[in-house]
């Protein structure tokens, strides 16, 4: 996880209004583990067919939120130095494999969580 928010900070650093690179990475990363969490919900959720209301449904995200902030702040924003310094010196072919593995992994990411979001939980309300 360290490389992908390395990954994601050296991709927000080359756009120009991008003032906060690391903490906008810190954001991405969480939405990525959101989306991986919520589909791992869904998958039990449709076998074992609980039901929320929309408070209870409020209530667990911002729970989640804070539960997946918690432990990116510390291990990701506040070490991002150390971060940067590990991996700042990558050679060519790490890099290229780097950004395939991202973007490899957004995709799966996304594709996973609107995918169960179409058939299974679509299907189940």
């Amino acid at each position: 996880m360290r490389y992908l928010y390395y990954r994601i900070y050296q991709a927000l650093t080359k756009v120009k209004t991008n003032d906060t690179p690391a903490f906008n990475a810190m954001l991405l990363l969480m939405i990525l583990q959101a989306f991986n969490i919520f589909s791992v919900i869904s998958i039990i959720n449709y076998f074992y067919k609980v039901e929320f209301d929309k408070q209870q449904v409020f209530i667990g995200a911002m729970s989640l939120f804070i539960i997946i902030l918690i432990p990116n702040y510390i291990f990701f924003y506040r070490k991002r130095d150390a971060i940067i310094k590990r991996y700042q010196n990558e050679t060519k072919e790490d890099k290229k494999w780097g950004i395939i593995g991202l973007l490899f992994y957004i995709v799966v990411s996304l594709a996973v969580f609107f995918i169960l979001g179409e058939t299974i939980v679509h299907k189940h309300y």
